[in-house]
């Protein structure tokens, strides 16, 4: 080939190479060129080319935000398959000498990660008890201000589970969102608040919509085609056994929680099964409502517990609702099976509860068959139905057009899930399904423990107001764990004759201790003020008994001064000898005591008795009387008691002390944060 001939093909090649990449850009101009990771995991053109790395983090009391965050994680692995790998736990993990370490790791240079945090409150505005050490440890870093950069490096976002009708309302979740942004976090969404007063189900709903909307234009990522609910996946394997197997696997069950527990500690995953020594009616005959003294014996067992802190009682659903829900499911009440997760289990499938089992162990112990069923429960349901106008009606009420509906049928009139059973018959799931996700696990009950180890170091004590009461749908609503301790009181024991019933003596009940912070001043010399009516006046009773073996071993006692209210003195003033003998002993200092209906004219409250003992109080807030060292206690309903003794508070500081409202505020709110004004409320 001459030169000519080799320059002349040459200069064709290259004219040819340029047509060709003209061509494919024309081509691809008209394509979308977005950035994204397809949910098979593939690389389609991401920036970063990685997977994004979701971490959920929980913060729960009773469980609902863990169960929340399992569901979120479910639904991501279902949307985006291996696009996204997910991460959960409980906030508890994260303690504050390794809560950076596990906030940033991962979370530096060009790395994908995302933070959501579901956070509840509990009691006043306060953290629950697990996630109170993160949250704390944040509020504190956040304060110092000293490094507002350190997560400049961390996306978040955080879902708050609360009640709108307290008065800190999802106050520990805006506290991390406020804490996690001063530190140099970016929010990913702003922070959403779910109200657990009537729209929690809808709130978690919208938020999780937002959650993938914000996911996937900020990550670049899609959702996969065929998406399905899962909710018929939320399901156990179940199999039949033997009411004989059955029947001896129940009693192992109770004697393993019978033993003493490993290393004297129990908790809500392992709980003591303990006797009840003593259980008495505390109102008299005259009244039309019921309060009971219940105690348990710990004896023998290395239990330990402290005045103030909280005792958990598993109870169980009496007999006539097991039936009824035994009724529903069309099977016998003695019918035995064994329950076991699937190998695809989804992430909001919990380990099951012990099996074998007959139904009417599962139904009495494990079954939430008394509370208003969830939306999944709902739609768990209408997959099931036969009837087409029920299948309809449970799909919309599941949905998001029936969140008014859900509200008007479900939530408004607290219709129970045993309610809801039995007005849709067609609807009858398979043991799997229902234990699955129709029925919650029945949780612990949890109650201010009414006396002080160093009394009697075997004996833990409770206070319950019995439950009971007509709901709008017309059902008599009978508290599950109160209903079930009274059982224990015998008719017999007025004069002590009997402490127990005669049938309930072989009964044990599951109980475990939980810490609190509520606790006495640990210098007894200290002025105390103690308000509680009613069973708030339970952890008091701990108090006064823990000051009263203080001063036997010889202790100097200050002043304490005890606000107590009831309804009428001749019907529900519990434990009424024990105080008028403590004020008698000078273990209280006063004793001033309100009874609302004693009269036709004027209710009188707990905030009345402390505005008329205004200087005592005003004297023990400003330090004049302790020296600044004085502490006030609350204990009982958050939703009103509770405000209006703190609207007292304030009213005995303006009215004493001159002070501006504003001020007034201020110095309620220095009392607490100085650990001087403590509340215990539900």
């Amino acid at each position: 080939m001459t030169p000519d001939v080799l320059a002349s093909a040459s200069a064709i090649i290259l004219l040819l190479s340029l047509a060709a990449l003209t061509l494919l850009r024309v081509l691809s101009s008209g394509k979308d060129t977005t950035h994204k990771v397809r949910s098979d995991g593939e690389d389609k053109g991401d920036v970063d080319g990685h997977e994004l790395k979701l971490v959920i983090l929980y913060g729960t009391q009773t469980g609902t935000s863990e169960r929340f965050a399992k569901e979120v994680e479910e639904e991501v692995r279902q949307r985006y398959g291996k696009a996204v790998r997910v991460q959960t736990s409980d906030l508890e993990a994260v303690t504050s000498d390794r809560a950076e370490d596990v906030l940033l790791e991962g979370s530096m240079g060009d790395a994908r990660v995302l933070h959501v945090f579901l956070q509840s409150t509990y009691g006043d505005g306060e953290p629950t008890d697990a996630s109170s050490e993160f949250v704390y440890w944040a509020r504190d870093l956040a304060d110092d201000g000293r490094m507002p950069d350190l997560f400049k490096a961390i996306t978040y976002c955080v879902f708050g589970l609360g009640n709108s009708s307290y008065e800190h309302y999802n106050a520990a979740a805006k506290l991390v969102d406020k804490s996690l942004h001063a530190l140099g976090a970016s929010r990913l969404l702003e922070l959403h608040l779910g109200d657990d007063d009537c729209t929690l189900e809808d709130d978690f709903q919208g938020w999780r919509e937002a959650l993938w909307n914000a996911m996937e234009t900020r990550y670049g990522i899609c959702a996969e085609d065929n998406l399905s609910s899962g909710g018929e996946a939320r399901s156990y394997h179940v199999s039949t056994a033997s009411k004989q197997d059955a029947v001896a696997a129940e009693r192992l069950e109770s004697e393993a929680m019978s033993k003493r527990p490993i290393s004297s500690l129990t908790s809500q995953f392992s709980p003591y099964a303990a006797s009840i020594v003593l259980a008495k009616e505390l109102h008299s005959k005259a009244s039309e409502r019921s309060c009971v003294h219940v105690e348990f014996d710990i004896s023998g067992t290395g239990i330990s517990y402290q005045h103030g802190d909280h005792l958990g009682v598993f109870a169980e659903n009496m007999f006539p609702v097991v039936q009824r829900a035994a009724a529903s499911l069309k099977l016998p009440v003695d019918h035995s099976f064994t329950l076991s997760m699937p190998d695809d289990a989804p992430a909001s499938l919990t380990q099951p509860f012990p099996t074998p089992c007959t139904l009417r162990t599962a139904l009495s112990r494990y079954a939430d068959l008394l509370n208003p069923p969830r939306k999944i429960a709902l739609a768990a349901l209408a997959s099931v139905a036969t009837d087409a106008s029920e299948k309809a009606r449970l799909e919309h009420l599941s949905s998001t057009a029936g969140k008014h509906e859900y509200a008007s049928y479900i939530t408004d009139p607290s219709r129970s899930l045993i309610e809801v059973l039995e007005a849709f018959p067609s609807a009858v799931p398979s043991l799997g399904l229902f234990f699955g996700a129709v029925s919650p696990r029945l949780a612990p009950r949890f109650y201010s423990i009414s006396s002080s180890p160093l009394v009697d170091p075997d004996v833990i004590t409770a206070t319950v107001a019995v439950v009971r009461g007509d709901t709008p749908t017309g059902r008599l609503h009978e508290g599950v764990a109160s209903t079930y301790l009274s059982r224990f009181v015998s008719s017999n024991n007025a004069h002590g004759e009997e402490k127990v019933k005669p049938e309930m003596r072989t009964e044990r009940v599951p109980i475990f201790v939980r810490s609190s912070t509520f606790k006495l001043p640990s210098d007894p010399s200290v002025p105390i003020v103690m308000i509680g009516p009613g069973t708030g006046y339970a952890p008091f009773r701990g108090f006064i008994q823990e000051r009263s073996a203080l001063a036997k071993s010889g202790k100097l006692l200050g002043p304490a001064h005890l606000f107590f209210g009831c309804r009428d003195e001749s019907k529900d003033h519990i434990y009424q000898a024990e105080m008028t003998d403590a004020v008698a002993s000078k273990t209280l200092s006063s004793m001033n005591v309100a009874y609302s209906r004693a009269t036709s004219d004027r209710k009188l409250y707990v905030q009345d008795k402390l505005m008329s003992a205004a200087k005592v109080i005003y004297d023990i807030m400003k330090g004049k009387v302790g020296g600044n060292e004085g502490s006030i206690y609350v204990c009982g309903d958050a939703k009103g008691m509770a405000r209006d003794v703190h609207r007292a508070l304030h009213s005995i500081l303006m009215s004493e002390g001159e002070y501006a409202a504003h001020e007034a505020e201020e110095i309620v709110k220095r009392l607490a944060d100085n650990g001087r004004y403590h509340k215990d409320v539900w």
